[in-house]
């Protein structure tokens, strides 16, 4: 059962290795933090909307009391094997907010090179926001794609994640 978060803020959640140096630097190691991050999720009061891991850093979109997501980022992070900096918490706004930064996590390794598409890049929850067939059981997604409308919200994040122009889809909705 997940636990239920009935207050809290929303945070955008960024660590780096120490020095820029890997963190993740194997698709095994990778594959090992998305598996602990859902066991963290599910051993602390804490939502998990949002993630993608890189290289040498990770980007959360979580909802959680910033005291129990701090023990919970520290629990998360036991299981990275190189030396990761201070984790940075930045609040965030409800509404178009959530919207813009999952798009910011799910392009991150498109802006990065790494791949054409968000989907392409399996260590991220893209897929999932995509397909509920693809979603682990711990990953929240409902609220963010609930600011696009109940029917059809999937597709409609698809083009505004991928689009160049984001701020085209997000007009045409209301949202800004």
């Amino acid at each position: 059962m997940l636990p239920v978060v009935r207050a809290g803020g929303w945070y955008h959640v960024v660590n780096r290795g120490a020095d820029r140096n890997p963190l993740m630097p194997s698709p095994e190691a990778a594959a090992a933090f998305v598996t602990q991050l859902g066991k963290t999720a599910e051993c602390f009061t804490v939502e998990i909307h949002a993630y993608c891991t890189m290289g040498n850093h990770y980007h959360l979109l979580a909802r959680a009391e910033e005291p129990e997501l701090l023990r919970a980022l520290v629990e998360l992070e036991r299981s990275i094997p190189g030396q990761l900096g201070r984790p940075r918490l930045r609040r965030m706004a409800v509404g178009r907010h959530l919207l813009q930064v999952t798009r910011y996590i799910h392009r991150n390794p498109v802006e990065a090179g790494l791949v054409r598409s968000p989907a392409d890049w399996p260590w991220s929850s893209y897929r999932a926001y995509l397909d509920p067939a693809d979603a682990p059981h711990w990953l929240r997604h409902a609220a963010v794609l609930g600011w696009l409308g109940s029917i059809g919200a999937r597709q409609r994040y698809r083009r505004y994640v991928e689009s160049t122009d984001a701020t085209v889809l997000l007009r045409h909705r209301g949202v800004i």
